[in-house]
């Protein structure tokens, strides 16, 4: 009986202990100042935002940081602030007991660059979102130029979020989205032009033929013919040989010669 008192006593103290540690322990990070800010741009793919654009970002916010206990930063209200830039996607901000306040930046990746005929151009990225065109940086990417709907403020591709466009921007998103994730088309297919009547023209990496593809109706199996065409037709017998190649039509392939 006497041991079992032991034991429960002893467990009693352990308990106590940790409760005074971490006493001690949150009274002193409540005195912790914020001594350094660091900013981690989690990829290198992008370049629409530097870490110079995240610092100043973070001075414009009028929070007190560096030389101010960080107990006082309102981490989330900052990341708030910072994923109001259309260029990024998400911000962590973390800190740590030694007084450092750690800043991680995801950036949105361009799908596509969009120059609607007469109009400012603009990107759609990966997810959908509308991003406006940047003075410091111009990534190399599909193209999509001609008679495309340009968005009104605060549409959307794809989905709920702000910053997207619906309609005919979706289906031409996805049609990007499809174009750049495919192991042949991701390299093939560089410009995409839409003409007055809605139909679409592609203009390929290798070749100087025009590729028609009428409507988005089925282009995935219209893809998959000319794909078929260009592995065992073109390869073998050039690929300049044709003006035009028509895939308006879903169940042939029309090809012009030079």
């Amino acid at each position: 009986m006497m041991q079992k008192v032991l034991k429960i006593l002893s467990w009693m103290m352990i308990a106590a202990w940790f409760v005074v540690i971490n006493g001690f322990v949150s009274g002193e990070a409540e005195k912790v100042l914020c001594n350094s800010i660091e900013v981690i741009l989690a990829d290198t793919l992008s370049s629409f935002i530097t870490r110079e654009n995240v610092y100043s970002a973070l001075e414009a916010s009028e929070m007190q940081l560096e030389g101010y206990p960080l107990s006082g930063i309102d981490t989330r209200r900052l990341e708030k602030q910072l994923e109001e830039n259309p260029y990024i996607r998400n911000a962590e901000i973390s800190k740590d007991i030694s007084g450092r306040l750690e800043v991680l930046v995801e950036q949105r990746m361009p799908l596509v660059r969009i120059m609607p005929g007469g109009k400012e151009g603009f990107y759609l990225d990966r997810e959908g979102a509308l991003l406006p065109l940047s003075g410091r940086y111009t990534p190399h990417i599909l193209l999509a130029t001609g008679s495309i709907p340009y968005p009104g403020k605060g549409n959307k591709a794809e989905g709920q979020d702000h910053g997207r466009t619906g309609g005919p921007l979706e289906e031409l998103y996805r049609f990007c989205s499809y174009l750049s994730e495919h192991p042949f088309w991701k390299g093939q297919i560089v410009q995409i032009y839409v003409d007055p009547n809605g139909e679409y023209e592609l203009i390929p990496r290798v070749g100087a033929h025009q590729i028609l593809l009428g409507s988005l109706e089925e282009w995935e199996k219209k893809l998959r013919n000319l794909e078929l065409l260009y592995r065992q037709g073109l390869s073998r017998y050039g690929w300049n040989g044709y003006e035009t190649i028509n895939l308006k039509y879903t169940n042939q392939v029309i090809c012009t010669k030079r």
